[in-house]
């Protein structure tokens, strides 16, 4: 993103950020929750039938691509939905790919699959068309994207081990909780490039788009231990086995607090930089703009097991309460600010309601299934470790 940055120009990366987050979006919508069911479906010991696996991942995903086509296109023809649309179900197929890799216990692949491969497929349709329009970057990502598909089908197809996470009997599989709470994480991963984009300039949003991704590599390693624990947590969950839940739930936090700090402090020590990096930018607080999302990304790490635990342990609604009031918070904060809203105030607004989303959802966790999804509990095991000796 960086390199699209410097390549394209803020005006034009600023765009294409908007025109993706909404891609992102739309995918997610059109994915009725499917990454995160197969997710938990397959790795629970239960498998679910291959018809079902290829109608949540390719079929039902597709039609309503063609449906959502033809309404929108219908009511705002302006708009690049076929570039929207194609990616968000391209990015979507590589989610759904992603968990069944998972499932036959390929942590790697799985996850450059998922989380490398929209970025790699953006990159290369960057690079290769330069001079091109923000919509047609995006449908050029598409294509890639399809490509890495095809693929990881052949990947999944031929592995040794997937006629095991495959069922012979029907599952119930559908959950509306857990569609929305996906569909609202992305909602919330994208509106303030997508919102915020409506009221400041493009050439700004460029210009914080790239400071919270550069942010955002400080809540990395969150996305790395949610995939780690996912299977050791849906196990527990499915077996019924409370402590290892606290187990797997505290080795997530593990995994993401040691790294997400260094992160943290790397990210601190740069900000000085900043001002040199972008001087004609320095006079309009991009130091504090990026202090704030970096504080906004530790949070993220402090509590990285909680929207783990909950999508797998049967208590999605709280995830989908949280990250809906996430929502409603930053839209009240944009209205309030309207006109006037500037990018620090944005990351502001952002970051705040995050954080309260984020320990809301921990309280709700902690005592409706007993298990503290929060990094301090690493603390409280280091006492009781140095108590034992």
């Amino acid at each position: 993103m960086l390199g699209l940055a410097a390549l394209l120009g803020f005006e034009t990366f600023g765009r294409l950020a908007a025109l993706w987050g909404a891609a992102l979006v739309a995918g997610t919508v059109l994915s009725l929750g499917g990454p995160v069911i197969l997710l938990r479906l397959l790795t629970d010991g239960k498998g679910m039938r291959g018809r079902d696996v290829c109608k949540i991942a390719f079929v039902y995903p597709g039609l309503l691509a063609l449906v959502f086509y033809g309404v929108a296109n219908t009511f705002a023809p302006t708009w690049s939905w076929g570039a929207i649309l194609g990616a968000g179900f391209a990015a979507n197929t590589l989610g759904c790919l992603a968990s069944v890799m998972r499932a036959l216990g390929n942590v790697q692949g799985s996850m450059a699959l998922r989380d490398a491969g929209p970025q790699i497929a953006l990159g290369l349709a960057g690079i290769l068309g330069q001079s091109a329009s923000a919509d047609m970057i995006a449908a050029s990502a598409a294509m890639t994207m399809s490509v890495f598909a095809l693929c990881g089908i052949v990947w999944v197809c031929r592995h040794k081990n997937f006629p095991g996470v495959l069922a012979s009997v029907w599952r119930p599989y559908w959950s509306t909780s857990l569609w929305a709470s996906s569909v609202l994480g992305m909602v919330v991963a994208q509106i303030d490039l997508i919102v915020g984009g409506a009221v400041i300039s493009a050439e700004q949003l460029g210009v914080y788009a790239v400071l919270r991704r550069v942010a955002n590599l400080v809540a990395l390693p969150v996305t790395v231990a949610t995939w780690v624990s996912a299977l050791p947590i849906s196990a527990a969950h499915g077996a019924g086995d409370a402590k290892a839940l606290a187990r797997a739930s505290a080795q997530s936090s593990q995994i993401a607090m040691l790294p997400g700090v260094l992160f943290f402090a790397a990210g601190l020590l740069a900000i000085p930089l900043l001002t040199f990096a972008l001087p004609e930018y320095a006079n309009q607080g991009i130091g504090l703009t990026f202090g704030i999302l970096l504080c906004g990304a530790l949070v993220q790490v402090v509590f990285a097991a909680s929207f783990g635990v909950a999508n797998l342990c049967g208590a999605a609604r709280y995830a989908m309460i949280a990250r809906f009031g996430m929502v409603v918070l930053y839209l009240l904060w944009i209205a309030w600010w309207g006109p006037e809203l500037t990018v620090t105030t944005n990351a502001l607004g952002y970051i705040g309601a995050l954080t309260l989303g984020g320990v809301g959802l921990w309280h709700v966790i902690w005592r409706q299934l007993g298990v503290d999804t929060s990094a301090f509990v690493l603390l409280n095991l280091r006492r009781r470790t140095w108590k034992t000796s």
